[in-house]
């Protein structure tokens, strides 16, 4: 599970790099795709870590 999370983080940094400037100008064609799914892509792992530990916290509860 922690092998998955560096991946996902590596991946997510990789795709995502903060040093990009951010620009005004309008995306279009494939370049939108691309922006999109990155960002789904970051949304979706910073919710799965929120779910994983929220799942894990219940799990532990219950127990």
């Amino acid at each position: 599970m922690i092998e998955g999370l560096f991946v996902t983080l590596y991946l997510s940094f990789a795709l995502l790099s903060p040093t990009e400037p951010p620009t005004m100008r309008p995306i279009e064609g494939i370049d939108f795709i691309f922006v999109m799914y990155r960002h789904v892509f970051w949304f979706s792992g910073i919710i799965g870590i929120f779910v994983t530990a929220v799942g894990i916290t219940l799990w532990r509860k219950r127990k």
